[in-house]
This record gives C-alpha cells, sequence and structure tokens, in this order.
C-alpha cells in the first residue's frame, strides 16, 4: 500500500511536469476529492494509508488535470463570493472577476434587508443571482438560461445553499425576447462577450472544456449584448438597474451601445487588476 504523503508527492511532480501552475496547491486538493478526506486532512496526516482503488481514482483525476482540464471540473465545485457552487461542462467556471458585478450591485443598494426582485439572464451556475440573494436576505430572483442542462446546476446550488424557495430557473432564449423585465428591480447579465476572432488567444483549459455558446458572441464578441439592449430599449416602463459584465476593452464601447438604447447614468466598475468589469 501506497501513503497519503506519497500519493501526494508523486501528483506534485506529474502536475509539475505538465507544466501546471500552482501544482502544490492542486495536487492537495485533487488527492483530498479522490480520497474523500480534507484538504486539511491529507497534510496532517501524510502517513495514512490508502488502498489500490483509491490510488487509481487519484491517479485518475489527476492525468485529467496534467491535461490542463480545470480543476473546478475535475473536483465538481468552485468558490465564488465565498460560497461554494457546483459546477460541470455545462457551464462557465464562475471567475474572481465577475464579483465585480456583485460589488457594483452593493455599492449602489447598501440596504441588505431590501425586498429587491432580481433578474439573471444567462444565468449558468447561478453564481450572481445566488451570490445576490444571499446578501440581500429578504430578496427573490429569476434566473434563465436557454441551456437545461445549466438550469440543472443552477436549481442544485440553488437548494445547496438553502436559497431554493427565492428563486426560479426559467429555459429562455432572450432572442425569443423576455418578458416582464420592468417588474424587475435589478437585472444581472455575463453573457458571452468572446469574439470568435480571437479564439485561437484563449487559453485552451477555456475553450478545450466550457461551453463555447457561454463563451462567444460572434466576430466582434458584441453580438448578444445588442440582442439584450434592444429588448430592454424596446420595455416599457423599465426603470430597474441593469449589471454587465464586459471583456477587457470592451468597457467603453459597451457604455455606447447602452447610450444608443436610450438608457441613462451609465458607470463603469473596475475589477482588481483595474480593468473595467462592470457597466452599469
Amino acid at each position: 500500500m501506497r501513503t497519503v504523503g506519497e500519493v501526494l508527492e508523486e501528483s506534485i511532480q506529474t502536475l509539475k511536469s505538465a507544466n501546471i501552475k500552482g501544482a502544490h496547491l492542486d495536487a492537495r486538493l485533487i488527492v483530498a476529492h479522490g480520497l474523500n478526506m480534507t484538504s486539511q486532512h491529507v497534510f496532517g496526516y501524510p502517513e495514512e494509508q490508502i488502498n489500490d482503488c483509491d490510488l487509481e481514482c487519484v491517479q485518475k483525476l489527476v492525468a485529467r488535470r496534467s491535461m490542463h482540464e480545470p480543476l473546478a471540473l475535475i473536483i465538481g465545485v468552485k468558490e465564488f463570493w465565498s460560497l461554494l457552487f457546483k459546477v460541470t461542462a455545462a457551464t462557465l467556471i464562475p471567475r474572481p472577476d465577475s464579483e465585480t458585478l456583485i460589488e457594483a450591485v452593493l455599492v449602489n443598494h447598501p440596504d441588505r434587508e431590501w425586498p429587491a426582485r432580481f433578474l439573471d439572464l444567462g444565468t449558468g451556475s447561478g453564481c450572481l443571482l445566488l451570490s445576490l440573494l444571499n446578501e440581500y436576505h429578504n430578496a427573490t430572483g429569476v434566473g434563465i438560461d436557454i441551456s437545461a442542462d445549466a438550469l440543472k446546476v443552477a436549481k442544485f446550488n440553488g437548494k445547496n445553499l438553502g436559497l431554493g424557495a427565492r428563486v426560479d430557473f426559467i429555459q429562455m432564449d432572450w432572442n425569443s425576447g423576455v418578458q416582464g423585465m420592468e417588474d424587475f428591480d435589478i437585472i444581472v447579465c455575463n453573457p458571452p462577450y468572446v469574439a470568435e476572432k480571437d479564439k485561437d488567444q484563449i487559453a485552451f483549459n477555456v475553450v478545450g472544456y466550457e461551453p463555447f455558446d457561454a463563451l462567444f458572441a460572434g466576430q466582434d464578441g458584441l453580438r448578444e449584448y445588442k440582442t439584450i439592449f434592444s429588448l430592454l430599449a424596446e420595455t416599457k416602463n423599465l426603470t430597474c438597474d441593469v449589471f454587465f459584465e464586459v471583456g477587457v476593452s470592451q468597457a467603453n464601447v459597451v457604455c455606447k451601445l447602452l447610450k444608443n438604447a436610450g438608457l441613462r447614468d451609465i458607470s463603469i466598475y473596475h475589477d482588481l487588476a483595474g480593468i473595467g468589469r462592470c457597466v452599469a
């Protein structure tokens, strides 16, 4: 039999050989997941022996990471806004950049007891909407997505976080219109925004494993913004605030599109790297 420490060291070396950044942490998390242990247990009890079946499980997981499959898809969860979200190949992996939207909403609406009504366009894993509902204790929300598989993940996350009673997830294609947008106080959206002409510049661990339709939006990356902004412009009595994630260097052009759609009081919020990441 092998010990936990031996398997951990072997896993680290395998990931280093595959040029995986953060090999030590990734190996520790993968070993913990494969052995159904906490990462603290892996670190604290290196002498513990494991059987051949568990060893094979860990080795398979390490091999997947060696092929640059995202760690979140291997262990099945990703932290966002200090909450753990289930993720699968049907959803985008939540990223710290997207937390800029949460921060922007909180800055504009600091009353955490506000019984707001949220709409999340293209909800994916539900990370934006559910993080907001976790902050606003009396709020309710609706998340829509074209993908039935993504909605299954979002529904699981809502229930797992104890927020299922305050949220509805609906399969819908915004290209066919979204009825009732005027009934919401806040609309959030992280749409596809990568230009297809830039596909070769995107890391393989993204384009190789995350859903194409959730990443790319035509040759200029603006197709989905234009569709959604047209819906906003056509909605009568629209008084809500809207918050959109945008790609690097897209903030100014998205602001212009919003102005052309008739929206007012437009602001840009920056992520920790100083990049304009949210247009509100």
